[in-house]
């Protein structure tokens, strides 16, 4: 529940119904005439009221074109050549239709659509078929694919509304994979790369192609619709098949509403909110002629930041922070060292790891993107289990760590300096803050006697001063926010795993509702700079991928890591999180978690 101290200068008004949140959901359209598999269709053109179906397979490759106008289909001129498995783009009156396979060999026929009959054109210079599309009739990509001889191919060719041009290719060769965009900002994704079916992305820039994050569902044989190549969705496929929806929004795939009827080998058509499914192979029968529409609802829809009085009894609110979040976790980039027990400090699209421990301390550094990870200079100290805190990843310190180490390093976007130390050796504690205030309480210290500490210490830009113990000793917990508004969960001590949470005024810790899980080594959202929305991710033993949510009184179990570890790097906010590395054994992969805005009731006082 989300509690507003003040609400000022804003309308509020009332509702006798709540407006609708602005998710899309799948519903049934009118049938195909024929039941069809490895449809083309106008991929990145018209709507879910005005689309164009072309060839496919039906006991064998057919030549068939279909015409709908939001109610129905309507058979009209055939292609010229019977084929499946075929690339297509464009407009239900300026489509194109190239490549695919008349059943045996690969066809390199393209056909132009002018709205009521089909005329040959250029060649593909590589016959296949299952290949991506991207662009326009006079504009278009065609990428990847299976060749006459049976294999993948990364090959990419251009089309300029007459012939077709070899460009550069793409980085992983599959086929039946999809695409969007346009010839200067496209995106392919998804495909059969053996040993099995891929979730791999690639985003392309009108001269090379980079890969981005991976499809939460890796899968072949989709179908996809797009505004943009940072708007599209990707439809259903398999194997095994899938109703799974995601939605790319040029950095990361999230998954949305699922179609009605899981299905491969599908024909799609439109843009990111107005899109259909048609055709297609699916468990229960050989092939289908089921069609369905993609839509979000009419207005009134809530809009972020809105605030309004329901029913004329309940004050609710609408936005990222209202409450907790509908959000899930999605593969980011890979680490170049893979690592755990790093420093981190930074958002989800601008973070940056330190130090860690592979088989041994390191003392290397990586920055990143939101997309891929960079090494950059190289920490100073040599160690493992050490903090970071800062104001963002050309800003920040890094501090303490294992073994014994003092040492805090200033990070000015290009070089390390030390700075001030700690005033005793300690790795692993509960750290957070800005560049001017930030906290660091707990951890395991040294020398003699060793073992876990509750001690705490406040940093105000240049140095470390005694600040304030928390209650329960401990190492290994989760941390955010800043001095005066601190939180510290979870841990660890002889005494085995704790739940416990502190939250911190800047004068005082006071414990407060636990964790639902007890564990160590966890992930936090340390980028928020209050204790009142926080995330805790992961941690062990055994390894976990449990997260929680605490909302400034208690927390919450939402949607789990894909993949269970400790030790790893936290980054950003309960919003936009990062969890990079860890272990065991050590890892260099990235998680990242995206929030949806949500609908919440609102208390004042």
């Amino acid at each position: 529940m989300a509690t507003y101290k003040e609400i000022k200068g804003v309308t509020v008004q009332t509702r006798d119904t709540d407006p609708n949140v602005f998710a899309g959901s799948w519903s049934s359209g009118d049938n195909l005439n024929r039941d069809v598999i490895y449809p083309g269709g106008t991929v990145g053109g018209g709507n879910n009221s005005s689309a164009l179906a072309f060839g496919g397979y039906e006991s064998s490759a057919r030549a068939f074109t279909e015409s709908y106008n939001g109610s129905s289909w309507t058979e009209v001129n055939d292609l010229n050549t019977a084929r499946y498995g075929l690339g297509g783009r464009g407009t239900t009156t300026a489509a194109l239709a190239f490549g695919g396979t008349p059943g045996s060999g690969r066809a390199g026929e393209t056909e132009k659509w002018d709205g009521s009959s089909w005329t040959e054109s250029g060649d593909l210079a590589t016959a296949r078929y299952r290949l991506g599309g991207i662009g326009t009739q006079t504009a278009a990509i065609g990428a990847g694919g299976e060749n006459a001889s049976g294999n993948n191919v990364d090959v990419v060719e251009q089309y300029n509304g007459t012939s077709w041009t070899e460009i550069a290719e793409i980085n992983t060769a599959r086929n039946g994979l999809c695409g969007g965009g346009s010839t200067t900002a496209g995106l392919v994704f998804g495909g059969e790369a053996p040993p099995g079916v891929t979730g791999n992305t690639e985003s392309w820039n009108g001269s090379a192609w980079t890969e981005v994050n991976d499809m939460n569902t890796g899968r072949m044989r989709l179908a996809s619709a797009d505004t943009s190549a940072s708007d599209l969705i990707a439809i259903a496929g398999g194997p095994p098949n899938t109703s799974n929806t995601e939605n790319f929004d040029g950095t990361s795939w999230t998954e949305v509403n699922n179609l009605s009827t899981a299905r491969h080998a599908l024909g799609g058509s439109g843009v990111s909110t107005s899109a259909l499914a048609f055709g297609g192979e699916p468990p229960a029968a050989p092939d289908t002629n089921a069609t369905e529409e993609w839509a979000f609802p009419s207005s009134p829809i809530l809009v972020e930041g809105d605030i309004f009085l329901s029913g004329g009894t309940t004050l609710k609110g609408f936005g990222k922070a209202a409450g907790i979040p509908a959000a899930t976790w999605s593969s980011g980039g890979t680490m170049n060292t893979a690592r755990a027990y790093g420093g981190a400090f930074g958002t989800q699209t601008a973070g940056l790891v330190a130090g860690g421990e592979t088989s041994t301390a390191v003392n290397t550094v990586e920055q990143y993107n939101g997309t891929s990870w960079t090494e950059i200079t190289e920490i100073n100290t040599t160690r493992y289990g050490l903090e970071g805190f800062g104001d963002s990843y050309t800003s920040g310190f890094v501090t303490g760590g294992a073994p014994d180490k003092t040492q805090t390093e200033s990070w000015n976007g290009s070089a390390w300096t030390e700075v001030s130390d700690l005033p005793q050796g300690t790795e692993r504690g509960g750290c957070a803050g800005t560049s001017t205030a930030a906290f660091y309480v707990g951890g395991y210290k040294y020398p003699s006697p060793a073992g876990q500490t509750n001690v705490g210490y406040d940093w105000d830009g240049s140095s470390w001063s005694t600040g304030n113990n928390i209650n329960t000793s401990r190492d290994r917990m989760g941390a955010a926010g800043v001095i005066t508004s601190g939180i510290v969960f979870g841990g660890t001590s002889p005494s085995g795993q704790h739940n416990e949470t502190e939250l911190y005024d800047g004068s005082s810790w006071t414990e407060t509702n636990n964790l639902n899980t007890a564990r160590r080594e966890l992930g936090a959202s340390t980028f928020n700079r209050t204790n009142s929305l926080v995330l805790g991710f992961g941690g062990e033993p055994p390894s976990k991928n449990e997260t929680e949510i605490w909302n400034g009184s208690s927390w919450t179990e939402i949607n789990n890591l894909s993949t269970a570890r400790a030790a790893g790097g936290g980054l950003g906010t309960s919003t936009a999180a990062a969890f990079a590395g860890g272990g065991p054994p050590s890892s260099g992969a990235t998680e990242e978690f995206t929030a949806d805005n949500a609908l919440a009731d609102i208390t004042v006082s």
